[in-house]
């Protein structure tokens, strides 16, 4: 029997202390164990698409030009598990704008997750103001109609209830040089 393996589970004959090296075949059980350890490898890959590790990506931003500043940023997918972290900093030239930051992803979003369920909470977002030692908690949503774009915003705590606010020029402060912007998130691929 060849493995069927990532299709379905292989059923192996095992032997057993008072069996002929034909029953089951000796030979057909070393094959078998083979086809189903290549598949396996197949599955989990070599390189950089090993099974947990992270590839770097630079996402495009909007509502944020980065200017002389630094992006940094990772992700992992583990089938259709994806993981996206990274951080940018503003430099001398950079600038945020009045219409919201929202940011591209590395692999698009699942439909259930984007389009109709459009602000569904996926991670967090950190923002430093640097010269005022502060720091302000946010959250990375799925963005209204786009798989492969989410929206970075801050939690406002001026009403009763916590809410969303977009990032924006002041808010939650204003920006300036060495203030950092952060992202952790995960979320199902399409």
């Amino acid at each position: 029997m060849a493995s069927t393996f990532p299709t379905s589970l292989d059923n192996f004959t095992n032997p057993t202390a008072t069996s002929l090296l034909t029953s089951p075949s000796h030979s057909l059980s070393h094959s078998d164990l083979n086809d189903a350890v290549e598949a396996l490898e197949a599955k989990v890959a070599i390189g950089n698409t090993v099974l947990g590790t992270y590839t770097a990506y630079t996402p495009t931003f909007a509502g944020l030009s980065i200017g002389n500043g630094t992006v940094t940023g990772s992700y992992c997918r583990v089938n259709d598990f994806v993981h996206f972290w990274g951080r940018a900093v503003l430099g001398s030239t950079s600038t945020v704008s009045a219409a919201g930051v929202t940011m591209t992803v590395p692999v698009n979003l699942d439909a259930t997750v984007a389009g109709n369920f459009s602000n569904t909470f996926l991670g967090q977002v950190g923002v430093r103001d640097d010269s005022a030692a502060t720091s302000y908690s946010g959250l990375v949503t799925a963005f209204p109609t786009f798989a492969n774009i989410v929206s970075l915003q801050v939690q406002n705590a001026s009403a009763t209830y916590l809410t969303n606010s977009a990032i924006v020029t002041a808010v939650p402060m204003t920006w300036a040089v060495s203030d950092v912007l952060w992202w952790n998130f995960y979320y199902k691929a399409a």
